[in-house]
């Protein structure tokens, strides 16, 4: 029996995952719940236990704002929403034109150039 409890010690000591099973250091901050330091979110009602900052990167236990370089995780969020709906309406008035364009040139031999000519004239007038 001592030799056993020897060789079950040694397992024990062998095993890297030992110190996190027996150790649950993170409370979630909802349910309060222990959880294991490994995972990222709570094992029982899913709420992130770690948040990753999106300009640096940086690990933290909480959002808002970042520990390392102090972005405002929501400000940055919606300066990205309004970069993505910008580029999209720039995409849509690129297209647009060149629509424009194109029907111009499609109607050329039908109107003997004078929609074409309106067009460049408008243009050049800010129409």
């Amino acid at each position: 029996m001592g030799e056993r409890g020897v060789r079950n010690a040694e397992v024990e000591g062998s095993n890297p995952f030992a110190s996190t099973i027996a150790t649950l250091p993170m409370q979630c901050p909802k349910c309060k719940t222990e959880n294991s330091e490994s995972i990222a979110y709570c094992v029982r009602c899913h709420t992130p236990l770690r948040y990753t900052c999106p300009a640096c990167k940086h690990v933290q236990r909480h959002g808002g704002t970042c520990e390392k370089c102090g972005v405002d995780f929501g400000k940055y969020a919606a300066m990205l929403v309004f970069r993505a709906q910008n580029d999209a309406q720039a995409g849509r008035d690129k297209a647009r034109g060149r629509a424009a364009i194109w029907k111009q040139v499609f109607l050329l031999p039908l109107t003997g150039g004078l929609s074409l000519i309106r067009y460049f004239v408008g243009r050049a007038k800010g129409e």
